[in-house]
């Protein structure tokens, strides 16, 4: 599952990001990183962006970048 498969409220925890996309040293100093756990705050309709909750920080990241991170849901607790 990519992270960009999330729903919004949908929690995951990091697995992979895909190696030789431009952006993996980005996601790295953001702190977006293999065992990184992240929640879906918002989806932008139409392909736009998704609002995410990285730690104590709030990020938004494009669909281009969310599809090469490779995630494991965190099932709901609630259940």
């Amino acid at each position: 599952m990519y992270l960009k498969d999330l729903k919004t409220g949908q929690s995951a925890t990091v697995l992979k990001i895909n190696k030789g996309h431009a952006a993996e040293r980005r996601l790295f100093e953001i702190g977006l990183v293999p065992g990184t756990r992240v929640e879906v705050l918002s989806r932008h309709p139409f392909k736009g962006p998704l609002l995410l909750q990285v730690g104590n920080s709030r990020l938004a990241l494009g669909q281009g970048i969310a599809q090469m991170v490779e995630v494991e849901l965190i099932p709901d607790q609630d259940l």
